[in-house]
């Protein structure tokens, strides 16, 4: 929301001031990819993909893909698997 960022983490959530843009471009070679205009996923924790909705973490967490994000999630996703990060939560 507006600069304020909020990272949800396997630890707890933690609040910080910065531009989701800027945080991105660090993030993407770690495994992360951006489903919505909102959110960027640790690719490590997608569980499953449902039509439009991502399932994150063991708890399977809901997060929205928009229409115009989902071709470029999905493959960075299947590029992610590909190179054999394959990880059991």
């Amino acid at each position: 929301m507006g600069h304020s960022l909020v990272y949800h983490t396997t630890e707890g959530d933690y609040n910080a001031y910065g531009s989701l843009n800027r945080v991105e471009e660090s993030l993407v070679p770690a495994g992360f990819s951006r489903c919505n205009s909102c959110y960027l996923v640790n690719l490590r924790y997608v569980k499953r993909i449902d039509g439009f909705t991502a399932f994150i973490g063991s708890e399977e967490e809901a997060i929205a893909i928009s229409h115009a994000k989902k071709k470029d999630f999905l493959k960075a996703l299947n590029e992610y698997i590909g190179a054999g990060n394959i990880y059991v939560l």
